[in-house]
């Protein structure tokens, strides 16, 4: 494992250990992998040097498989251009792509056992041997960033080794770990252009002030795990993030009446939606969101606890008018913004000559658009019933939602099956945000049938999101009274504990009944 330090360089905390290596060596899990068909037949290209055959197997399947599924939002060539290109020059990139390639392979592979491997290891899944050679090469590749950063004189080297920590981590389950790595990451490309601060005023924060250091496909990409972070789980001090939420207040205040193309609404919509999002977090301490919290009565040993006040989805206690005046403004610009991509966005969805990826991401952009006007407005509610107001909002993200699973069922090789490696956010939160907020039975079933056939989104699981919320709407529906759920029937989710990579996790909520606050909890699993 490790950590950022000022001078961009990380310092080992600890050994990584792997409990699933153990009774395995690693002679022993390549000479089964020998035998195991990684992809439909690939043509191998030219090795690496000092790479096998098995390693440029799996290197080709990232290529071809892992960045090659449904589309993002955003852009792919942080992972198919510059990671491949890095795979040439730096030892510990090759072997963290190899290690995704094999990890996502593990997670798609079926859980027949491997034939012909002797009956030693008869008894061994394609699974598991995909995912301990996707280990094996991790711990090869966390080895080399050490010197690989030390000996570098920028800091993009301990930022694609972030990214790439990031990326596995979260499709291990360990999205704690992935979200400590994206901080040091935040707070390296901080340091970075705090230091060139006179250029940089000149450009926004979503762009390199250097791209001849930086590519700006990773500033982008840090850009937007710093959104996700805040919608996961933000310990980031209040005074961050009021800095950060002023960063391109200019570029904001200068947005056009109407956008030219989607490239240009993208990148005015990364301003605001990051901008929103800390504001989000410098309202927690203002809000008084954890009087709504108890103690959980059952305690998970070693588990992370995530309660209001730590994410987006935080309810207010109360309110005071700093607050509300700025949760105004920024509705504002959301609403703006909506206006501006309103011609670009018609185009696209009627022109005969627009690509799927023009259309999802058109329609993403307008999802994430919607969702974040109702927490914006919502940061100022003290009763869920005052949700009730955005059911036509809701109702356009549900349908926008199944707009884009209409392309993806008519487009089955783009299928991304049991998940992406994505780094930014895409139709799991906004659904979430619907289930937890609308109380519209309809909208909220529509919601579930989406997210149970979805995919993992980097550190958003639907399949821990369908738990959470199935566990939120039984709560609810005990008080519902003729299909309507009155305001003290409504749970608030105010705490939840996870031991990772358990798939099962103690949920807390609480009602704002008659005769004062009642918390319910239960455990889920997924």
């Amino acid at each position: 494992m490790v950590v950022a330090s000022d001078s961009y360089s990380f310092e080992r905390r600890r050994r990584v250990k792997c409990d699933e290596m153990r009774p395995h060596c690693q002679r022993c899990i390549k000479s089964n992998l020998q035998t195991v068909t990684i992809a439909h037949p690939i043509a191998v290209s030219t090795r690496l040097p000092d790479e096998t055959e098995v390693e440029n197997r799996y290197m080709q399947y990232f290529h071809q498989e892992t960045t090659s599924g449904f589309q993002s939002a955003w852009d792919w060539s942080l992972w198919n251009r510059l990671m491949l290109q890095g795979c040439h020059h730096e030892p510990f990139v090759r072997h963290a792509v190899v290690a995704i390639g094999a990890l996502h392979k593990a997670l798609r592979a079926p859980s027949s056992t491997v034939q012909g491997t002797g009956a030693e290891h008869g008894d061994k899944s394609l699974s598991k041997l995909h995912r301990e050679f996707a280990y094996l090469s991790y711990g090869k590749a966390l080895k080399m960033m050490q010197a690989a950063i030390d000996t570098s004189l920028s800091p993009r080297h301990a930022l694609i080794a972030c990214l790439l920590i990031v990326c596995f981590e979260s499709h291990t389950g360990n999205r704690y770990k992935a979200g400590l790595h994206a901080r040091y990451g935040l707070e390296i490309l901080q340091q970075w252009t705090s230091q060139g601060q006179v250029d940089y005023e000149k450009k926004p924060s979503v762009v390199s002030p250097s791209p001849a250091d930086v590519e700006d496909e990773i500033v982008e990409a840090f850009r937007n795990l710093d959104i996700t972070l805040v919608t996961v789980n933000d310990s980031r001090k209040p005074a961050l993030h009021e800095r950060l939420m002023k960063e391109d207040s200019y570029f904001v205040q200068s947005m056009p009446q109407s956008f030219y193309n989607v490239t240009e609404a993208k990148r005015y919509w990364i301003i605001i939606m990051r901008r929103s999002c800390h504001f989000l977090a410098t309202t927690w301490h203002r809000t008084d969101p954890h009087s709504l919290t108890r103690a959980v009565q059952t305690p998970v040993p070693g588990s992370v606890t995530v309660t209001v006040g730590d994410t987006i989805h935080t309810t207010a206690n109360r309110v005071d008018e700093k607050v509300r005046s700025i949760s105004r403004q920024y509705s504002r610009d959301v609403s703006r913004w909506l206006e501006a991509f309103e011609a670009t966005f018609s185009k696209i969805r009627r022109a005969d000559s627009s690509t799927q990826r023009d259309i999802v991401v058109a329609t993403t952009l307008k999802i994430h658009a919607l969702s974040i006007r109702i927490t914006l407005a919502g940061v100022c509610f003290l009763q869920e019933i005052l949700y009730d107001a955005f059911l036509t909002d809701f109702r356009s993200i549900v349908s926008l939602c199944k707009d884009i699973f209409l392309v993806r069922r008519l487009n089955p090789d783009n299928d991304p099956g049991t998940g992406t490696f994505h780094l930014d956010l895409g139709l799991v939160e906004p659904l979430f945000r619907v289930i937890l907020r609308c109380r519209d039975a309809e909208l909220r079933r529509e919601a579930f049938e989406m997210l149970e056939s979805w995919h993992v989104e980097g550190w958003w699981d639907p399949g821990l999101i369908v738990a959470i919320c199935r566990f939120i709407v039984d709560v609810e529906e005990r008080g519902m009274v003729d299909g309507f759920i009155p305001e003290e029937a409504r749970a608030i989710l105010t705490a939840k504990c996870h031991y990772p990579p358990e798939q099962r996790l103690l949920v807390q909520c609480v009602q704002r009944t008659k005769e004062g606050l009642k918390w319910t909890e239960g455990f889920v699993e997924w």
